[in-house]
């Protein structure tokens, strides 16, 4: 038996290194060669790959290869062969107009068992530039206004898709944002977290999934451990304000999760408040983002989102700043004082999953490396339900209802209030096109009931 593994810091498995030119086969029977390897991820390693037989020395896709006993990447081979594959994404692009979309293509996944008899699960995807992250810290921890817009109308267009399958995707942040060769699109990465968000007629706090994700930029519904669309939204609003160059009030908080829970209730109780915490008295800060965190008000936990409402005012944003869709990212800009808490800032981290932290109280491990799943049916059988040691790690809310209590919709005392406080200001915005006609009744309805 081969010596166990050391844990990662997220306590998964860490896979041992492969050699160059190991050659894995998918389960279309596609055989990969490993080209070198081109970094870590939090759960495994990324190397960089060729379908065998080819000839040059060109390595146009990647492989991302784990332990087989650890669940998030389970989860993602398994949406990636759900919702990714090219015909999917192409629909999409039809339907809504698209000339690039940035979502990744779905290659090729299975099972691997080296020379030392440790089995791996593996996906197979194209290869982009470098991530956002990385352009980040290169930029002094700010993006151009535009640039953070055109990311921003790109990453929206994903979250439209992925919601449109039901599901979220629960860790938008910069690591997990590629860049393709062209400078032009953006490509949102990481499904280890995504799951299908709630459709529940009453909000029901999950204390087994509060706090997962990337602590930092988590919607506060997701401190809850509930999943909800609004929360993919509020998640990339804490993301543009960090790459406007933004302080975000909890940065200092990030040790303790119910602190920054705390924090971001407080500081989201108006939109005014929360823009004044994160740009202080500098007027400067972008109209659109005001507007965006004031229509994140009016939407319940439970409701679609109006994507193309959120567009107008991204677009808006856009516009103001002098952009145009379609054009080259840039990602410098004028030297500026940068404050030292974001100098030299790392990647920020995911807080180990309580949902899906190994359970040291199972008689038998979770996908071990001598199982018998060898992924075969994965393809044919996508609708199937998660194994249950897997489901035990991955569990959802309970379905029932719970009747003998009256909890509002966000499990927020003040909702109501708020929402018509802000109705004026959002009428006045300039420009006021981002709302429709629809949005406006919507918003009297509830000042009307609000008061």
């Amino acid at each position: 038996m081969p010596p166990k593994r050391k844990l990662a810091a997220n306590g998964y498995k860490l896979a041992e290194p492969l050699e160059q030119g190991t050659i894995l086969k998918d389960l279309s029977k596609q055989c990969w060669k490993l080209g070198p390897s081109i970094g870590k991820g939090g759960f495994g390693e990324i190397y960089s790959a060729q379908k065998d037989g080819t000839d040059d020395k060109t390595y146009p896709y990647v492989v991302k290869i784990e332990p087989h006993s650890n669940g998030p990447l389970f989860v993602e081979i398994n949406f990636y062969i759900r919702h990714c594959k090219a015909h999917d994404l192409e629909l999409f692009m039809k339907k809504k107009g698209l000339k690039t979309f940035g979502m990744p293509i779905y290659h090729g996944s299975g099972s691997h068992e080296s020379s030392t008899g440790r089995k791996y699960r593996f996906l197979v995807m194209n290869k982009f530039n470098s991530d956002l992250q990385t352009r980040l810290l290169e930029s002094n921890g700010q993006f151009p206004v535009d640039t953070v817009f055109k990311v921003a109308l790109q990453l929206l267009d994903v979250l439209e898709y992925i919601h449109s399958c039901s599901y979220v995707h629960a860790d938008i942040k910069a690591a997990n944002v590629l860049i393709d060769k062209s400078n032009k699109q953006c490509y949102l990465v990481d499904f280890g977290l995504a799951t299908k968000y709630t459709m529940d007629s009453q909000f029901k706090p999950n204390p087994k999934k509060a706090h997962d994700g990337t602590i930092e930029f988590l919607s506060r519904d997701a401190h809850q451990g509930v999943s909800t669309r609004r929360g993919d939204l509020e998640i990339l609003a804490y993301n543009l304000v960090h790459w406007l160059g933004g302080t975000l009030p909890w940065t200092n908080l990030i040790s303790d999760p119910n602190m920054v829970q705390k924090s971001k209730e407080e500081n989201m109780e108006t939109p005014s408040k929360m823009i004044k915490a994160c740009f202080g008295d500098n007027k400067s800060s972008p109209k659109a983002i005001n507007a965006y965190f004031r229509y994140l008000q009016t939407l319940e936990f439970n409701t679609a989102p109006d994507y193309k409402t959120i567009g107008n005012i991204l677009l808006s944003g856009l516009k103001e700043s002098g952009g145009t869709i379609g054009t080259v990212l840039t990602f410098s800009r004028n030297k500026t004082k940068t404050s030292s808490s974001r100098k030299n800032q790392s990647t920020p981290k995911r807080l180990q999953s309580k949902r899906s932290k190994p359970e040291t109280t199972l008689s038998t491990p979770v996908y071990d490396d001598d199982d018998d799943d060898d992924d075969e049916d994965d393809e044919e059988n996508v609708t199937a339900d998660l194994p249950k040691s897997i489901k035990k790690k991955h569990k959802m809310p309970d379905t029932k209802l719970n009747q003998g209590t009256k909890t509002d919709l966000a499990g927020r005392k003040t909702v109501k209030k708020r929402l018509s406080k802000s109705v004026d200001d959002i009428t006045k915005l300039d420009p006021p096109k981002g709302f429709t006609a629809a949005m406006k009744e919507i918003w009297l309805k509830k000042q009307q009931k609000g008061s």
